[in-house]
């Protein structure tokens, strides 16, 4: 249900991703919390909402994972772990043994948002580290350590490991910024780097149906549009999820595919 908010919600910079996807640990963590008696309000429920945007944000800024091969969702995995440590009362020193954690843990190759594995579980991988967020915490909780060079021990920290020996660069301090400059998606509902593609698909349709004519009478399309997208988005052949096995369903563009945009 979390991840349906990426038709509103996601933030692009040197990382791109969807904020809100953090919902998933921080509800879940509140109702439980709640459910054992403690009195939780919405603002405790938007203050953490606010600081993981922030921290999966300010990550994002200037630290492409994407460029290694990484999903995105650790940051998910990171941002969550750090504010559902907050929610279950840990301390300043143990919430820092569960980010440890959250780095250490298996992180998600992106193979599975690129042909020719493009596949469902791109629309579940958020959940999963929303997940593992409220596993780390729980764990440390009931005494787990943490490891305090995770990122920076030579040859096998996470720096060295999944990140080309190059630490994390940071381009201001956590306030508000993220949330107050989310983008959202009005237009369509498709992934961001893909809204003009769809624009010209619903313009042009209109134009061959006023003609009288379909998409059977177009004869070749050239698709001309930035970098990313053909980096992202640009899937060709048969996709493996459902998005193409059926595409006459697919208006929200789950696919992420330039080709399957203009199918519709």
């Amino acid at each position: 249900m979390i991840r349906w908010l990426d038709f509103n919600d996601c933030f692009l910079a040197a990382e791109w991703g969807h904020p809100s996807d953090n919902l998933g640990a921080i509800l879940a963590v509140a109702d439980h919390l709640a459910r054992q008696g403690q009195k939780l309000t919405v603002h405790d429920i938007l203050t953490s909402m606010i600081q993981a945007h922030e921290i999966q944000g300010c990550l994002a800024l200037l630290n492409s994972f994407n460029r290694v091969g990484l999903d995105h969702v650790v940051l998910v995995k990171v941002a969550s772990t750090a504010v559902v440590s907050k929610l279950l009362g840990l301390n300043r020193d143990q919430t820092i043994d569960a980010i440890s954690q959250a780095w250490a843990d298996g992180q998600s190759l992106r193979t599975y948002r690129h042909a020719p594995n493009t596949m469902s579980r791109k629309s579940w991988a958020a959940g999963d580290a929303c997940a593992r967020a409220v596993n780390i915490a729980l764990l440390v909780k009931k005494g787990e350590t943490g490891m305090p060079s995770v990122l920076t021990a030579k040859t096998w920290g996470f720096y060295d490991v999944l990140f080309k020996g190059k630490p994390f660069e940071f381009q201001r301090p956590y306030g508000s910024y993220i949330m107050e400059n989310v983008l959202f998606k009005i237009s369509f509902p498709a992934e961001f780097h893909a809204q003009t593609a769809v624009e010209i698909a619903h313009t042009f349709h209109d134009k061959l149906k006023a003609l009288g004519k379909t998409s059977d009478d177009i004869k070749s399309v050239r698709i001309r549009t930035q970098e990313a997208a053909m980096r992202i988005i640009n899937k060709k052949g048969p996709l493996a999820n459902f998005a193409d096995r059926e595409w006459v369903h697919s208006h929200e563009i789950r696919g992420h595919s330039l080709t399957l945009i203009l199918r519709i």
